[in-house]
């Protein structure tokens, strides 16, 4: 399991990297765009798809981020509560639906780039194939999926800071 988990970190790195890389070239793009239309009076329409775009692939890498951390999105006021036993019913319930949803979107986003790549189509400004940015929502998905599934593991096997301080609250209440 430590070859897992050292595959999954590995994984996690390669998202910070494109995250800090695409949050740079988002600040620079900006701030170009700024300063080119209050010192040359002149707009860099391209740059706000390249910006909207690079956008959306960090929001799905961030979210599943916080996927991978059990922090994504969760009623803390239901799950707080619960006992060890419970916590890994819930995390169960929800891994099954979080899961169902992201491959619905991954199976949508992936038919649409394809059918874009058959149909040739090209982004408005830049004139490029519109399936590279369609395809950041499938490579979001598929990042949830897997740090989704990763989450649940961690659960299962009791590994998850949720379980830990549930475990340590259920002994302290023994004792």
């Amino acid at each position: 399991m430590k070859v897992f988990k050292k595959i999954m970190d590995g994984l996690a790195g390669i998202e910070k990297v494109v995250l800090v890389i695409s949050m740079t070239v988002v600040t620079l793009i900006t701030f170009a765009n700024v300063v080119s239309r209050y010192v040359f009076h002149a707009s860099l329409s391209w740059s706000e798809e390249l910006v909207i775009n690079l956008f959306i692939l960090m929001i799905m890498l961030g979210c599943a981020l916080c996927a991978r951390d059990g922090t994504l999105i969760s009623l803390s006021l239901v799950f707080d509560r619960l006992k060890v036993k419970g916590k890994k019913i819930f995390v169960t319930i929800i891994t099954a639906f979080n899961t169902a949803f992201w491959v619905i979107l991954l199976k949508t986003d992936m038919d649409k780039a394809l059918n874009e790549i058959k149909l040739g189509k090209q982004t408005t400004s830049l004139r490029w194939p519109q399936w590279i940015f369609t395809s950041f929502l499938a490579i979001g998905a598929l990042f949830l999926i897997v740090h989704t599934i990763e989450y649940f593991l961690d659960v299962m096997r009791g590994n998850a800071d949720c379980i830990k301080d549930a475990q340590q609250k259920e002994e302290e209440g023994n004792n």
